[in-house]
């Protein structure tokens, strides 16, 4: 039985919206992350309550900025809606694990129809402020059970996404893909002026591209992947979506199964050489090797003989030590560092002007830098320049949102991103103090003797580490991706249909590598 209150909350916001009543669809919003945190709701009362508030959020976003979520006098509104819908859609997978088996029939309505609403208008938010990667991600569930709104929405977005795709190859395919999702659509009263929006879409794409094109089947051909261990490493990755190619995030054929991704090209003086594009590689191949880094330790089955004869002792409270799980680690403190050397190329490039020893994933964002009697401001404020119209540069705007996520931001009091907080106490402590891995099976009894074998060590499960590199490595690979979308966008303004000079860069073959 769903509480009364609940439904009293959909009812004032409803009634606010109707009415443009813009002070109480704020007050609805936070409300919803309030009562949402009290103990007396259960997991499903707490995702409905978190919806409303998000929907509220969003409402009032729409009334009073136009839906414009990037602007410094919304920001925090946008902040609190993404919360809002994250900590819906946590609760939802709470309930779902722990109560939907025994659930009554009005609960497990009021499950399926909230949680698909909560998805579906996460993801969009998503795609309005940059987060491609993560909106088609998000949504990929509703898309394989034929929810049709989530389709609409998955199809927008990955036509946003090929927009600012320096491959027309894979721009050719993303609107390919789109069409035929769109086309399967069907008008429906639950889709209400979406259908019609949808159709709008399909007659653009129809004038872009021949008819034969869009109807037909997109033929990759056959495609090698290599030997037994190469191609269990390539499927490893294209399964979970980590090779550097945006058509990864569309297809999980072995024509994704490539590292492709790089910077596009460049504009720059007669007598500038490819320095961003050698940035760009050390960035490419840091990550590569933390994803095979990644693979070896969570797939090896044995110890290693390097681990044998290694004298360690047993301190009763079942941790696991050996090269696979240094691995892991080694992998993800790569990964993390793969941020700043963003920030530094983002730097460079776009001219801010922050002084090396300043320039961080944070700091990039921000017009004063320093401290003290020695702050500056910076050549270019990048915020302001993403969102002016005359240089709106959505990946960039994306990147933005991410670098929030990543900085643990706050929002009244919670992080903004539920997952940073783990991510981010892994690495304080790999880094600078101890942690601790344990088996995983056994790990409920280790936490009970931790107070007394090992009070000093930050303790998680092998299973929890895993889980929170792979989360670490998917934040990584979708920076990497928005960088190169970002300079890409950059690059076409710049242009302006000037007469340019090129200058020819040939791969790094693979027999040169060491």
């Amino acid at each position: 039985m769903i509480s009364i209150e609940i439904n009293e909350l959909a009812f004032f916001a409803d009634k606010a919206f109707e009415e443009k009543d813009e002070d109480t669809l704020k007050k609805i919003a936070l409300t919803g992350l309030e009562l949402s945190q009290r103990d007396k709701y259960n997991p499903l009362e707490k995702a409905i309550l978190s919806y409303h508030g998000a929907t509220a959020g969003s409402d009032y976003i729409e009334l009073k900025y136009n839906r414009a979520e990037i602007y410094e006098d919304n920001e925090k509104d946008t902040e609190l809606c993404l919360l809002l819908f994250r900590n819906c859609i946590g609760f939802f997978n709470e309930f779902k694990k722990d109560f939907i088996e025994a659930c009554s029939e009005e609960e497990l309505f009021y499950y399926t129809e909230f949680q698909n609403r909560a998805i579906t208008n996460y993801s969009i938010l998503l795609n309005r402020i940059g987060r491609f990667i993560k909106s088609i991600n998000s949504i990929e569930d509703l898309v394989d059970k034929n929810f049709s709104m989530a389709i609409g929405n998955h199809a927008t977005t990955i036509i946003s996404y090929g927009l600012y795709d320096y491959d027309e190859g894979h721009a050719d395919y993303f609107h390919h893909y789109a069409y035929k999702q769109l086309k399967s659509l069907t008008k429906d009263p639950e889709n209400g002026q979406a259908f019609y929006f949808w159709q709008g879409i399909i007659e653009n794409i129809e004038k872009k591209y021949d008819k034969s094109f869009l109807l037909e089947d997109y033929d990759f051909g056959e495609i090698d992947l290599g030997d037994d261990l190469e191609e269990a490493y390539r499927m490893w990755c294209i399964e979970r979506k980590l090779f550097l190619n945006t058509m990864n995030d569309v297809t999980l054929h072995p024509v994704a199964a490539y590292d492709i991704l790089h910077l596009p090209n460049i504009v720059t003086s007669i007598n500038e050489g490819p320095k961003y594009h050698g940035l760009f590689n050390q960035i490419k191949q840091e990550y590569v090797s933390a994803r095979y880094m990644l693979f070896e330790g969570i797939n090896q089955n044995e110890p290693h003989f390097s681990d044998k004869e290694v004298h360690l002792v047993n301190t009763l409270d079942y941790p696991v030590y050996g090269l696979r799980i240094e691995k892991i680690k080694f992998a993800f403190r790569s990964l993390y560092s793969i941020f700043d050397r963003i920030a530094f190329l983002i730097n460079e490039y776009f001219e801010l002007g922050i002084e090396e020893k300043d320039v961080s994933y944070k700091s990039i964002w921000r017009n004063r830098q320093g401290r003290g009697k020695k702050t500056y401001e910076t050549r270019t404020h990048l915020k302001a320049y993403m969102v002016n119209p005359q240089t709106y540069n959505q990946p960039l705007i994306g990147l933005y949102w991410l670098c929030k996520d990543i900085s643990k931001q706050k929002v009244e009091h919670y992080y903004l991103d539920p997952n940073i907080e783990m991510l981010a106490t892994i690495r304080n402590h790999l880094e600078h103090k101890y942690l601790k891995i344990h088996d995983s099976f056994l790990f409920p009894l280790a936490r009970d003797r931790k107070e007394k074998y090992d009070p000093i060590a930050y303790s998680i499960s092998y299973e929890e580490f895993v889980e929170a590199a792979m989360i670490l490595i998917s934040y990584v690979r979708e920076a990497i991706i928005l960088t190169s979308l970002a300079i890409h966008r950059e690059e076409v303004l710049k242009r302006n249909g000037e007469k340019l000079v090129p200058m020819f860069l040939d791969s790094y073959k693979d027999d040169w590598k060491y």
